[in-house]
């Protein structure tokens, strides 16, 4: 009989005869042979664990072990079941950019500041995603609730008159990138502004791009 490798390449996938097998597994592999079977169990003498084994392909499979270094792709939402997450929480992209999202041209890498890391937007899955902050749930999209939330309790209106945007406006921004720890967000008072938020220091940065000019990729 020929030599089998064992179906386990990750961790073990090594090659061994017939001769190795246990003497049950042995003795049922000849069994196998002379009946011509295509399905059954036996053990790798290496590593233990138990594979499928078809004596007329001469061929091992693996059974009931997978690859733990293989990454599982999620499965995206649709476009429909993504709008729906979005009305149950009352939230509205901009309809240009909503459009962005969707389409052919959406590139998410994007240039805020010259000579820095670009920002990263997050794409329509991502936005819908749930993050948690301070140990409550927010979508992606709405994370800055979660964030100014305990800003606004430990500072008044009064601290805040010199910022551009006061903190009970900034929880009704939409966050739609970042960049390390910054986060990239649309001005909820004109739909178009981008500002930077910083977590580690409550600051709020104005940039000089526009949703506009994400949309229409101008001068970028």
């Amino acid at each position: 009989m020929k030599e089998l490798i064992c179906p386990y390449s990750w961790d073990c996938g090594k090659i061994f005869s017939p001769q190795e097998l246990s003497a049950f597994d042995y003795n049922f592999v000849q069994s196998a042979v002379e009946k011509k079977m295509t399905f059954m169990i036996i053990h790798c003498p290496n590593c233990s664990r138990e594979f499928k084994f078809d004596t007329v392909q001469w061929k091992a499979d693996e059974f009931g072990y997978s690859n733990p270094n293989t990454v599982v792709k999620k499965n995206d939402k649709t476009i429909k079941q993504l709008t729906a997450i979005l009305n149950k929480a009352k939230i509205e992209i901009p309809l240009p950019y909503f459009e962005y999202l969707i389409s052919d041209k959406f590139e998410p890498q994007i240039s805020i500041f010259p000579d820095e890391e670009n920002f990263s937007l997050f794409t329509l899955n991502e936005l819908c995603e749930k993050t948690n902050i301070d140990g409550k749930s927010y979508l992606t999209i709405n994370q800055l609730k979660g964030f100014t939330a305990p800003l606004l309790e430990m500072v008044d209106d009064s601290s805040q008159k010199n910022q551009e945007i006061q903190y009970k406006e900034l929880a009704d921004c939409l966050a739609i990138g970042f960049e390390n720890t910054r986060i990239l967000l649309i001005d909820h008072r004109d739909q178009n502004s981008l500002w930077i938020f910083h977590p580690d220091g409550g600051d709020i940065e104005r940039t000089a791009v526009t949703l506009e000019s994400i949309v229409n990729r101008m001068d970028l």
